[in-house]
């Protein structure tokens, strides 16, 4: 199971283990619990969401062992944010072949246009096509890569 996971994308790997280490936590407030308080009622959403994350990290590490997922590169051409905080709202990102809008793109940080945006998407996520355009609503991993100062210079040229 080691080199299983060894084999799976880092990306994947780190979204499996913050799925372990919430399981993990629930594990521990379900001690804590259990050793402070005697009453029952406290110990059960530390029990559920224990569950629900060990569920879900044994979901997704047997998606990625058997490649159920997949992957969607491409460059960000444009960058969605909200008006206050300005935190990614959504990224638009373009392939040779098809754009695609990334909607609730929330767990990337630090995106600019004109990055490398690598996607892992569920094989059996919906994909809606709106405008011409892809659109994803719920993705497992998004990485970034940098391009090189020529390169972005090309892509707003071409816009």
């Amino acid at each position: 199971m080691k080199e299983q996971f060894k084999c799976i994308p880092k990306p994947l790997q780190k979204q499996i283990l913050i799925r372990i280490a919430g399981a993990v936590l629930g594990l521990f407030l379900f001690i804590l619990l259990l050793i402070f308080y005697k009453d029952w009622r406290f110990w059960i959403p530390c029990v559920i969401l224990s569950v629900m994350c060990l569920a879900s990290a044994g979901t997704l590490f047997y998606r990625c062992v058997f490649g159920k997922y997949v992957v969607v590169e491409g460059v960000c051409t444009d960058i969605d944010k909200t008006l206050i905080r300005r935190r990614i709202k959504a990224v638009y990102i373009r392939n040779d072949s098809f754009s695609i809008k990334i909607v609730n793109a929330k767990r990337i940080k630090n995106l600019s246009i004109g990055d490398i945006v690598t996607v892992y998407v569920a094989d059996n996520s919906a994909v809606y096509d709106v405008d011409g355009m892809k659109v994803i609503c719920y993705y497992l991993a998004m990485t970034k890569g940098e391009r090189t100062h020529e390169d972005r210079t090309d892509l707003r040229e071409a816009r």
